[in-house]
């Protein structure tokens, strides 16, 4: 018997009876055995089951007839854009099909079918395998695309334009989906399709069979309809890959896995037979969903991922390994089953971060937010293994709760009475946004919708109340695009294929960032202190953009007016202001791409003056250690210590709770983009009776100046002609010292940034202070410097502090052109050498009051 898509969902689905006049979303729920409720697995990390897991449970018992496929016959052939590296070399060619359906259908349990292979599959393979590189063979792509361009109720829909994609973009094909006719591929934006999936018993052996029948998994990946979609994709340069699943949800689970995880012999099994069944097939590679990995057993996970590999290799190079992982790493062994002899890329879940327990409620994908995100959990990984070998994986499906009320991330009261809480798949959520009203959350970066919704039961009779939908649509999957390409992961993966159904605009969405790059460039400032000890102070940016920045527009605000162009098109990512005592700035900056696109400002308003602390503002720590607490409250647990002068951004509060006053902040910022992607989010005690642990800054890119060595000028006429004849031989620098200084030295810098020589001065009271330079440098201050431009530092010490003038970094264009003194010796010739004003030979001038 066959099942349409809602009947499978509804069949699925725990329900309760519901009355009401808005239609429920199309659901798929994951039943529990109630045995497997008690003794849960030991596991580690703050994991949770996946929607991969939830989904997988929900269809265990579908019932469908799968009709076994003929032999497939294309080969894979790798696009010519295709540069992910596949068991560390370039991609290359792959041989076609070695048996067909009905043949692999009749393979026992525990065997390992092995026919010889056809003699145009011998030819073409032999012709394609030499070369370690991608290749196209013209007349198996003109006979595979006049296959698929024939589309029949029992086939998939496709559409195989060629196309040049520049990461993975990697698609669960569950069995289900599979069975479905109208369930599109548009392998145009496909690099790789994982038919999910077939599983193992604890000896290693593929679950090929039940009751003398072929299981639902195996049925499906020997079916005409997967022989029709592995043609399909080879003849537009798309992999096909096995997934073997073993859960570890449940006790039950957690059992069987150990029991593989732990035997050499089980894993070798496994590895052979699951490698086989890719060479009968004609498929391309194996993914491997073992979630999560039972404690203890991560060394046996990664000998089962490098027993796999090396059967792969076996048959040949090039065919492609590849595992998930949770958003949580838990215990996964990341670094040691990617090394050199084992995977190729790891498929991180990045969904189901919520789940149907979840309060608040939000976003199962949150790309950023105040709890753990996509953006920690790109960081988590990153640390680990390198950005080439992650496929963040993102959700074609949302989350439905029932709420207390309409507003953004509401309490969930989901259960008996009002309804539970459901997944809802992509083509029936996007449904509901469009009839109830898209909202957007911006601080998750999802999409949502509030909808009224009456439940009826046996227990509580009729009620009534708010229904929340958050769901990744184009635009929330698009800023999770925009990530991929800028922190260069390998690229992008989809739970699931057909959850679309014939919608266009999720294939659109990876079109535009993976065919034709939009991603968008984005830059910021860097955080400043909140105060500057001198005048000349340097300011920072930063940015990143998936074609590489090309320049940077910088604009500053002075003393709250508007914004004003400083530097545009600058190649630099940091200058020196030239500021005024007293004075407050502010500076914001885009980026500009090698393709011209030019990004959005950092800060799009100006900064006005910190009083209070407030969501929105920012605060500096006080104390020298302050905790990081995950709740407003001392008995939380602590997330990390901040550091006194620590800048937050506060992001909601204050609460009160322990005598203390609460504020949920992100930080420490390091540079503005934390500010957008936070690494750290929680709660800390901002003032505590009389003391004050967390004070008002201004934002992160205003600043204001405080100088120790203020009014730093060296005039108008700035030409040294050292010849003692009275006539520009001298320069008289000035300056104000802000309080009494325990040493000053004035350093002499050539305009090219070379080091001429220092010397002490005397001029050490605080107030209005000067000097006249006559061309030298040194210890003694005796040696006449060559002609050429110089910059005069001053680099004064009071009560520990150093301060500088015109700037700790004072060798820049725009010092040098306002400060920079010209020493011409010509003049020389034509005088003699004499005394000036008490001025020894070419020497410096006492102060003159």
């Amino acid at each position: 018997m066959r099942m349409t898509r809602l009947s499978r969902c509804i069949a699925a689905a725990v329900l309760l009876t519901v009355t009401t006049s808005v239609p429920g979303p199309r659901l798929a729920a994951a039943p529990v055995m109630a045995s497997d409720r008690v003794s849960p697995p030991v596991i580690e990390g703050d994991v949770r089951p996946s929607g991969m897991y939830e989904q997988a449970m929900a269809h265990a018992g579908d019932e469908l007839s799968f009709e076994p496929g003929d032999r497939v016959s294309v080969g894979f052939r790798p696009r010519s854009t295709d540069s992910w590296p596949v068991g560390g070399k370039a991609p290359r060619a792959l041989p076609a099909g070695n048996a067909d359906g009905e043949q692999m259908q009749d393979s026992e349990q525990g065997d390992v079918w092995a026919g010889a292979p056809p003699p145009e599959v011998i030819r073409a393979f032999e012709r394609a395998a030499p070369v370690d590189g991608p290749m196209i063979d013209p007349t198996l792509v003109l006979r595979a695309t006049e296959t698929a361009s024939v589309a029949t109720p029992q086939t998939l829909q496709t559409s195989n334009a060629s196309s040049s994609l520049q990461r993975e973009v990697f698609g669960f094909l569950p069995y289900w989906e599979v069975s479905d006719a109208s369930t599109v591929l548009d392998y145009r934006v496909l690099s790789t399709i994982a038919y999910f999936s077939v599983g193992s018993d604890t000896a290693g052996n593929l679950l090929k069979t039940s009751g003398g029948s072929p299981t639902t998994g195996w049925g499906g990946w020997t079916s005409d309809r997967m022989t029709n979609v592995i043609n399909q994709a080879h003849a537009a340069g798309t992999r096909v890959v096995l997934t073997i699943s073993m859960f570890a949800w449940t006790t039950s689970q957690a059992n069987a896995q150990a029991a593989l995880l732990g035997s050499a012999t089980a894993r070798q099994n496994l590895a052979r037979q699951a490698a086989a069944a890719v060479r009968d097939r004609g498929a391309d590679g194996i993914n491997l969903d073992f979630e999560p990995i039972v404690s203890g057993h991560a060394g046996g996970f990664t000998a089962l991922v490098r027993a796999v590999r090396s059967e792969l290799d076996l048959i040949a190079p090039g065919y492609q390994l590849t595992f998930d992982t949770t958003g949580w790493i838990g215990n996964y062994p990341l670094e040691a089953a990617t090394a050199p002899g084992g995977a190729d890329a790891i498929f991180v879940m990045g969904y189901d971060y919520r789940g149907s327990s979840a309060n608040p409620v939000g976003s199962i994908a949150p790309l950023t937010g105040p709890t753990y995100s996509i953006t920690d959990t790109i960081r988590a990984y990153t640390a680990r293994v390198s950005p080439s070998k992650l496929i963040l994986g993102v959700p074609y499906y949302g989350r439905a709760w029932s709420t207390d009320t309409d507003q953004v991330n509401a309490r969930n009261i989901s259960g008996t009475q009002y309804g539970t809480s459901a997944t809802v798949f992509y083509s029936t959520a996007i449904g509901f946004l469009e009839q109830y009203g898209r909202r957007w959350d911006a601080r998750d970066q999802v999409a949502w919708t509030a909808y009224p919704r009456q439940t009826c039961s046996s227990t509580y009779g009729c009620a009534t109340s708010w229904r929340q939908l958050y769901l990744d649509d184009r635009q929330a999957l698009e800023a999770k695009y925009d990530l991929v390409n800028r922190e260069g992961l390998r690229g992008v993966g989809i739970w699931a294929l057909g959850y679309d159904d014939r919608r266009p605009e999720l294939n659109e969405a990876l079109a535009a960032k993976f065919l034709t790059d939009s991603t968008a460039s984005i830059a910021a400032v860097s955080p400043l202190a909140p105060t500057q000890r001198d005048a000349g102070f340097v300011v920072s940016w930063t940015g990143t953009a998936a074609t590489g920045v090309a320049s940077y527009d910088v604009q500053v605000s002075i003393g709250g007016g508007p914004w004003e162009a400083w530097l545009d098109a600058t190649t630099a990512t940091s200058e020196v202001w030239l500021g005024v005592n007293g004075t407050r700035y502010a500076f914001r900056v885009r980026a500009r791409d090698a393709a011209a696109s030019v990004s959005a400002w950092d800060d799009p308003t100006v900064v006005s003056a910190a009083t209070s602390l407030a969501p929105g503002g920012f605060g500096q720590v006080v104390p020298s250690s302050l905790s990081l607490r995950s709740n407003p409250t001392t008995s939380a647990s602590q997330l990390r210590s901040l550091m006194a002068g620590d800048t937050v951004a506060i992001l909601a509060g204050p609460v009160s709770a322990n005598g203390y006053a609460w504020y949920q902040v992100s930080g420490p910022l390091s540079d503005s983009l934390a500010v957008t992607f936070a690494s750290s989010v929680g709660w800390v005690a901002a003032t505590g009776g009389p003391a004050a642990f967390l004070v008002p800054r201004l934002a992160r890119s205003a600043t204001v100046v405080d100088a120790g060595l203020a009014g730093y000028d060296v005039g108008t006429r700035r030409v040294v002609s050292p010849n003692g004849d009275g006539l520009d031989d001298l320069v008289r620098l000035t300056w104000q010292n802000k309080t009494a200084l325990s040493s000053l030295i004035l350093t002499t810098y050539r305009a090219d940034g070379a080091l001429i020589g220092s010397q002490s001065l005397s001029q050490l009271a605080s107030g209005p202070q000067s000097l006249a330079w006559g061309g030298v440098a040194g210890p003694s201050g005796s040696s006449l410097v060559p002609e050429g431009t110089y910059i005069l530092q001053l680099t004064g010490v009071a009560a520990g502090t150093t301060y500088a003038a015109p700037s700790v970094r004072p060798v820049t264009a725009a010092q040098v052109a306002r400060f920079g003194i010209t020493v011409d010796r010509r003049a020389a010739e034509r005088g003699t050498v004499g005394r000036l004003s008490g001025v020894d030979r070419y020497g410096i001038a006492p102060a003159v009051s």
